[in-house]
């Protein structure tokens, strides 16, 4: 009898106790575990301003694009409300809601407002009426990266808004422009599907000009303002744009009504190895799109699905 109840003892020794409770979890473990339900503390209405470039490749997973600070240091940038492909290469002030990321050492702003800082290449339009759509996909683009922790810039104040006949022509670097293959941007512009769900970007001009254009969604593009040829330049490409002559497609605002050239509003032509989209605009001017004929798909439909401003929605 006494052997028994030495035999039954032994098991509970082993345990606990004999209720069946679970041994306690060991400290790492309780650590690891709180650690995972950390509250994430995001502070909003911050500002920062430096110059908008694509995320690129680097040990962060989150971000679309990222601001580079005068000082070398940058903060990665994501947003469902703005288009940052639209200020690629751009000096701006940006604001939004910043918190850490993922990745330890990071910072990441949810972007929700843009406005380009005076004396960068667009500064000619104003800061509201260069907003674009929102774009729900960006295109993917390779470039370098680096860790840094950064602090809130001093806000600037407001760039005024300028009229399109006074804005100042765009000079083109033959360096860069030599650089740019078109002829691959069109291969591969060519390629994607142009259903309508895939134009999920659009390019509004400023009050006195007036249109939004559709750009598609893996598309970039950039606003030249009063180019010498035109009353108003912008051009869409496959890769970033920093010069004239760099995009593929060029939208231009021209002077004189179609009717006065025996054109047709929303006719689009192919002549030779060009194709061009036209439509009738206000005080006696026309819009005219322009690209290689092998993207004569991509310009009828922005031929076809330009619109007034306030046919936008949000504006």
């Amino acid at each position: 009898m006494r052997s028994h109840s030495i035999a039954l003892l032994v098991p509970c020794l082993l345990l606990t106790s004999c209720g069946g409770t679970t041994p306690p979890i060991p400290s790492d473990e309780i650590s690891s575990s709180s650690s995972s339900e950390s509250i994430v503390v995001e502070t909003h209405n911050v500002s920062f301003i430096g110059t908008i470039r694509p995320a690129g490749i680097s040990i962060y997973m989150e971000g679309t694009h990222r601001l580079e600070l005068a000082d070398g240091r940058f903060i990665l940038l994501s947003s469902d409300t703005v288009d940052l492909n639209g200020y690629v290469g751009e000096e701006a002030e940006v604001t939004g809601s910043i918190r850490p990321t993922v990745e330890e050492g990071g910072t990441i702003m949810s972007v929700e407002q843009i406005r380009l800082i005076e004396g960068s290449s667009s500064s000619s339009e104003s800061s509201d009426s260069s907003f674009a759509s929102a774009a729900s996909s960006q295109a993917p683009v390779a470039a370098s990266s680096a860790a840094a922790s950064v602090a809130p810039a001093s806000s600037a104040p407001s760039s005024p808004s300028v009229p399109a006949s006074s804005a100042a022509p765009s000079s083109v670097s033959s360096t860069a422009a030599a650089s740019v293959d078109v002829s691959a941007q069109v291969t591969s512009m060519a390629k994607q599907k142009m259903d309508a769900a895939n134009w999920t970007q659009a390019y509004c001009a400023p009050p006195t000009v007036g249109f939004c254009v559709p750009v598609h969604r893996n598309w970039y593009f950039k606003s030249f303002g009063a180019a010498s040829a035109s009353l108003w330049h912008i051009e869409v490409g496959a890769q970033t744009i920093e010069n004239i002559s760099e995009g593929p497609i060029t939208v231009d605002l021209l002077g004189g009504a179609l009717s006065t050239k025996g054109i047709s509003d929303n006719e689009v032509r192919t002549e030779g190895s060009t194709v061009r989209g036209y439509r009738e605009w206000t005080k006696d001017r026309h819009i005219e799109i322009s690209a290689p004929s092998a993207l004569k798909d991509a310009v009828t439909y922005m031929t076809q699905h330009l619109s007034a401003m306030e046919e936008q929605p949000g504006t």
